[in-house]
């Protein structure tokens, strides 16, 4: 019976591992940010008020209604982060005797990832405008060698998304519009991290043949994958020539992501526990509500912006094998908020500079940071360009660096009935940074 409720407890808990983390390592928690080569220039301030190139479709539905005739934009972010896994050790729990685990250090888990959008607006009378978004606003990828100190909480991390946004915006006053859209987003992932079979065995009572802590490394696999409907709304208004308030709203997703764990190096004395199987799990996706603000002010437009992030709605994360819940593990993300300064200025017709600066805060408690996203609090500084040719073409660039404070892992294998039963103890240290390049083509019609 020891031996049964072992396997089945280390079953379950990796497939937790499958939905723990799927997130973001560019932008604070979950969330990329990088929709608009425009609105990064400037670290995102202003990007709900701007109104001034199709990629508000994503920050502001609203905004819409300042785009007239026919409009398209496509854009491109390479983003290039940097987590080096700088030092670290790690031990079998307790009940195993706290021996050490060998693994490298040094290591650097970021993966480059190029992060696509599309935007399209079109205004069928004076006051009636809609639009289309195809963005990718959730993604991650992460990846760890099979000898890492930390391979036991993740080796491969990649979440992909893509978000499918229709909008409507209606011009209710001169000074006021308003706009809504649907947000209906699929997510494919595929995670995975080493098993220690040796120590399962171990606890199974099979030591005498040979299963002893460290000794017998496989891979657990997790691939999977949902579709989910979310809303988002938003306002401009223009109380004076040259200013412009913008809010929007956007709200939480509830994603079921479904999928199979499959194992690899599995001891044949442990081949009939750890069977490929179902693995589902709810994850919740956080809303957000933005303000902003455009002044025009002769060839300068300030920009400036407050969004706040509902992550506090990740509290606990269930994992079901078919009907049965198997596990809950308590996450206990916090809201957070991120502030933005920026300016644009218009060199001349053709040529306007945009710079900027955030603060973006995590909502990642220190307490339960893990390897698959060692996430911490970033500092943007931001700048950007864009050109005209011709009246009706804008080109732009941006670029970004993101100063991100040290980070920390501190993780115990507390024992049976505990979030990380088998995978040991692991203590690590993270230096992390990451650039953003991204470039953006705006056509009118």
């Amino acid at each position: 019976m020891r031996r049964r409720t072992t396997l089945q407890l280390s079953t379950a808990l990796l497939a937790v591992t499958f939905v723990i983390h799927a997130g973001s390592a560019h932008a604070a928690g979950f969330a990329l940010k990088e929709q608009s080569a425009v609105a990064q220039g400037a670290s995102f301030a202003g990007a709900a008020a701007r109104a001034d190139d199709p990629s508000t479709l994503f920050f502001n539905a609203a905004g819409m209604t300042k785009l007239k005739g026919y409009q398209v934009s496509l854009g491109l972010s390479n983003i290039l982060p940097s987590g080096v896994l700088q030092s670290g050790s790690a031990t079998t729990g307790a009940l195993l005797g706290g021996r050490a685990y060998g693994g490298v250090t040094g290591t650097d888990s970021g993966v480059n990832a190029v992060v696509p959008n599309f935007y399209a607006t079109a205004q069928l009378t004076d006051m009636l405008f809609v639009g289309l978004a195809v963005t990718s606003p959730f993604g991650l990828a992460t990846k760890y060698p099979t000898n890492s100190i930390a391979r036991y909480y993740a080796l491969t991390t990649d979440l992909k998304t893509v978000n499918i946004g229709p909008s409507i915006a209606w011009q209710v006053l001169p000074q006021l519009s308003i706009g809504a859209g649907l947000n209906v987003e699929t997510a494919k992932a595929h995670l995975s991290n080493s098993v220690d079979f040796g120590a399962v065995g171990a606890l199974s009572g099979l030591g005498k043949f040979g299963l002893l802590p460290g000794t017998a490394d496989g891979i657990a696999t997790v691939r999977g994958n949902d579709t989910a409907v979310g809303w988002n709304a938003g306002l401009l208004y223009e109380p004076l020539p040259g200013t412009r308030i913008g809010v929007n709203y956007r709200s939480a997703m509830f994603h079921q992501i479904e999928g199979a764990v499959e194992y690899s190096g599995v001891p044949g004395l442990l081949a009939s526990s750890f069977r490929n199987k179902p693995a589902t799990a709810k994850v919740p996706q956080p809303s957000s509500a933005s303000i902003s603000l455009a002044q025009d002010i002769g060839k300068f437009t300030a920009l400036g912006d407050i969004t706040y992030t509902g992550w506090s709605i990740f509290r606990n994360l269930q994992a079901y094998a078919g009907s049965t819940l198997v596990t809950q593990t308590v996450e206990k993300f916090n809201d957070t908020v991120a502030l933005s300064i920026g300016a644009d200025y218009r060199l001349s017709e053709q040529v306007t500079l945009r710079a900027g600066t955030m603060y973006d805060q995590s909502p990642v408690q220190k307490q339960y940071r893990t390897p698959r996203i060692a996430d911490n609090d970033r500092y943007w500084l931001s700048g950007g360009v864009t050109y005209r040719p011709i009246p009706s073409l804008a080109l732009t660039g941006a670029y970004s660096h993101l100063f991100v404070h040290d980070a920390s892992v501190n993780l115990t294998d507390a024992g049976p009935g505990t979030p990380n039963f088998i995978k040991g103890n692991l203590s690590a240290s993270y230096k992390l940074a990451i650039d953003i390049i991204s470039f953006q083509a705006a056509y009118k019609f």
